[in-house]
């Protein structure tokens, strides 16, 4: 994305007003964006205009995410930057639109106008609902492009009249509808009403804290947590579970995940096309969330401030998929696992890339240069530097979990496990990071990431392991490497 203002196709007065102080990088490596005067945290509302503040990452936040670590204030750093980059993502949409006059453009505008007159906190999480971002990257990304073909903006209509039925808020709002899915209108984070096949537009309107679509002459009544009396309305499943004190609440917003761009890198894993039983995913998660929150609390804080959805995923042969979305921030994609502690270590892996990944959006950690591949102790395909980088930060919260678990550990085969998988993944990602550390491509930013997992990583790999679990460690990253480099001969041209 160009860091440059984007002249909003709207009236002054009804402007969602991006500062050019927007995501401002406060070290050497990068150049900062020129200050700017703005209104107080979290930004303000007025006519339907939206100021928002420039944003520094504090330099203690900084260190605490080079160790892995972070907690959740560095979340809410990472998450107020993202709102911004959300919002960029939304005004450059509406910019581009009015610039190829597409069809849906006066509708959309009026959304955006609607989004403008939200209170901010309900216009923050309707905007950063994860698969709305993703969405919106997606969308921006292919008109930028000149394929409007391929993309639905409209769905920033339904993005606006959904916050504004959560918020309690009148509107009055057409929406069209997906020709990509039929049948169906698609409110992000509140849920799916059935339509008739043919239509291709919907009006939704919220007034006297009530709310109703109107579509091909056929009324459904909505609502936020509303009963479903009509079978037409589909709200959106919510799985909540908590723990000595501490809670975790997922939306399972898969409907709306149909309506990102397929350019939007979303990996190999292949979503549910349903929820499935959502009691399943309730007893899964609750088993993890309450080995989370009393043997690793600060893993616990940091997801219970970053997530907000789940992604089902088809479930494999054996084991678990999952995966993060670097447009999705607060989101995270898993097959329902096969038992509370992989859940649980799952979690704590995929954390890490969604730090790491809100962090590469205000820093830039790998500079420009040749495609390089390298060898990577938890794949089974050579990986680009960044890949490597992000594969490294996310083993260090795997062997952060690790040795946890085989500190509380009591049960002697559990443990054992629990040494042979310390022992491993520090060994893996301390070798890799030093790998890393040799590559003169990381910026300054990416340098001190590497040296802060590199001390961490360092002290670890002093500390004791049994010898049994310290071979088998030995030995399932020696038949890693040789499964690697017999694929990695094979691929040769003969």
């Amino acid at each position: 994305m160009r860091r440059r203002a984007l002249h909003a196709p709207l009236p002054r007065r009804e402007r969602l007003r991006q500062p050019v102080g927007l995501l401002r990088r406060p070290v050497p490596a990068d150049r900062s964006h020129p200050r700017c005067r703005t209104a107080g945290r979290g930004g303000a509302a007025e006519g339907g205009v939206v100021t928002l503040q420039g944003h520094r990452l504090p330099r203690p936040v900084l260190d605490e995410l080079a160790v892995g670590r972070g907690g959740p204030d560095a979340i809410g750093s990472l998450r107020t930057a993202q709102h911004s980059k959300n919002l960029l993502l939304v005004r450059a949409l509406v910019t581009l639109l009015h610039r190829t006059d597409h069809p849906d453009r006066a509708v959309v505008e009026a959304a955006y106008r609607t989004l403008g007159r939200l209170p901010a906190d309900h216009r923050r999480a309707a905007v950063s609902h994860p698969p709305v971002a993703a969405w919106a990257f997606g969308t921006a990304s292919l008109l930028r492009r000149g394929e409007p073909a391929a993309t639905y903006p409209g769905l920033l209509a339904a993005v606006a009249v959904a916050a504004a039925v959560r918020a309690g808020v009148d509107a009055d709002l057409d929406v069209p509808l997906d020709v990509a899915t039929p049948g169906r209108l698609d409110l992000p984070g509140l849920g799916t009403v059935v339509v008739p096949a043919h239509a291709s537009r919907a009006r939704v309107r919220s007034a006297d804290g009530r709310a109703e679509v109107w579509c091909a002459r056929e009324r459904v009544e909505i609502g936020p947590g509303r009963p479903a009396p009509d079978a037409r309305w589909r709200p959106t499943p919510q799985l909540r579970v908590a723990h000595d004190g501490l809670s975790l609440t997922l939306l399972l917003d898969i409907p709306t995940w149909r309506h990102v761009p397929r350019t939007v890198e979303t990996g190999s894993h292949q979503v549910s096309g349903e929820v499935g039983d959502p009691r399943r995913w309730r007893h899964r998660l609750d088993g993890a969330w309450r080995l989370l929150t009393r043997g690793h609390r600060p893993v616990a804080e940091e997801l219970s401030a970053a997530l907000g959805v789940l992604v089902p995923l088809t479930e494999p042969p054996a084991g678990i998929r999952s995966g993060t979305f670097h447009h999705g921030f607060g989101s995270v994609a898993m097959s329902i696992p096969p038992d509370d502690r992989l859940a649980a270590v799952t979690l704590a892996h995929e954390i890490q890339h969604l730090k790491l990944a809100a962090l590469t959006d205000l820093f830039a950690l790998v500079g420009p240069g040749p495609e390089e591949l390298f060898y990577a102790p938890w794949r089974p395909d050579p990986r680009p530097l960044d890949g490597l980088l992000h594969g490294a930060y996310a083993h260090l919260g795997v062997a952060r979990f690790w040795r946890r678990e085989r500190r509380r550990e009591r049960d002697p085969a559990a443990r054992h496990h629990a040494e042979v998988e310390f022992g491993r993944w520090v060994r893996a990602a301390g070798d890799t990071v030093r790998v890393l550390a040799a590559q003169p491509r990381l910026t300054p930013v990416g340098r001190h990431v590497v040296r802060g997992m590199a001390g961490v990583l360092q002290r670890w790999r002093a500390e004791p392991v049994p010898p049994e679990a310290a071979a088998e460690a030995d030995r399932l990253l020696g038949a890693h490497r040789s499964r690697w480099e017999r694929a990695r001969a094979g691929a040769r041209p003969g």
